[in-house]
This record gives structure tokens, C-alpha cells and sequence, in this order.
């Protein structure tokens, strides 16, 4: 990891500088493929009041990590910055934990290639009024057909008449 540490409206000083290189290490343990941390240190004065400003640009393999803390002095601004790095580095690898499980749950409901999976055709293709069962079986001789699916007048309840391959008609009336 190659760490920079540049001074802005600040005289460079050796202990700020290597009080910022110490603490930046500490983040590979959370992300290990860092290649370059660009520190940038600057003091601010707003209405006659100076303030310590630490700004980072840290580069990893696939993540780029852009921060910046305020605070009274140019030491606390590095811990500020250090812990807001940290929380945006554990933020990612959470996010990228969860897209892993949601890719791999994605493959239990993949299309298969596979010849032996079923073809299944949805028609909308059933008896919107109610009928009496007179009226299905009616209905079921006149289309040719081998089902008919209907609203029974008398239960109110969703029914299946069927021919089966020896031609007897059957009825099923599940209970929901």
C-alpha cells in the first residue's frame, strides 16, 4: 500500500505526517488489495476560527473511497477520517456479501438447458359464469374437449370435470 500524505495551507510537520501514515494501515484488515492512499491535510479559518481538515482518496482493486472530515484540531480530523473510511469500507464488503447471496439464491431458480424440464402452456380458458353441473358437462360434449374448469352455480365453489383415457368423466372439487 503506498500512502501519501500532502500538507495545504498547512507548514508540513514529520509527527503529523507520521501520525497519519501509522493509522492507515490499521484498514487493511478490512479491505487487503489497497494499492494507494492519498492523504490530504489542510487547516481551514472560518470567522476567525481555524479548524483541521483531512480529505482521503483511497484505492483499492475495485473500490474507490472519497472522504473528509472537519474537526477542532488536524489530529482529531485523521480519526474522524480514519473511522468514517472504516464504516464506508464495512458498508461495501456488506453490500457485496448480500449481492453474492442473492446471485447464488438467483441460480437455484435459473433456466436449465436441460431437455427433460416440463413445457407448460397457461391459457386463460375456463367458464366465466357460474354453471350447474348439467351445464358443464353440457359444454364439455359440445367443445370436444377433454376438461372444463368452472364456478359450480349450486356450491360456489371452483370444480374440474374431466373424460380420462378410458372415456369416463370424472369431478374434482378442491377444497381451498
Amino acid at each position: 500500500m503506498n500512502i501519501a500524505v500532502t500538507f495545504k495551507h498547512i507548514d508540513s510537520s514529520d509527527a503529523i505526517r507520521q501520525y497519519a501514515e501509522s493509522k492507515f494501515p490499521k484498514l487493511e484488515k478490512y479491505l487487503n488489495n489497497i494499492m494507494d492512499v492519498h492523504i490530504t491535510l489542510s487547516i481551514e479559518r472560518v470567522d476567525h476560527k481555524e479548524s483541521g481538515v483531512a480529505q482521503i482518496k483511497l484505492t483499492a482493486k475495485n473500490l474507490t473511497v472519497n472522504a473528509e472530515e472537519k474537526s477542532a484540531d488536524i489530529y482529531s480530523a485523521i480519526d474522524l477520517l480514519l473511522e468514517k473510511v472504516e464504516s464506508q469500507i464495512k458498508k461495501h464488503k456488506e453490500k457485496m456479501r448480500r449481492k453474492e447471496h442473492v446471485e447464488e439464491g438467483a441460480d437455484l431458480f435459473s433456466e436449465t438447458d436441460d431437455d427433460s424440464s416440463l413445457d407448460i402452456a397457461i391459457k386463460d380458458d375456463y367458464e366465466r359464469q357460474p354453471l350447474s353441473v348439467k351445464e358443464a358437462l353440457h359444454k364439455l360434449e359440445k367443445r370436444n374437449k377433454d376438461f372444463i374448469i368452472f364456478k359450480d352455480k349450486e356450491s360456489s365453489k371452483v370444480s374440474f370435470i374431466y373424460r380420462g383415457d378410458d372415456g369416463e368423466i370424472s369431478m374434482i372439487t378442491p377444497e381451498f
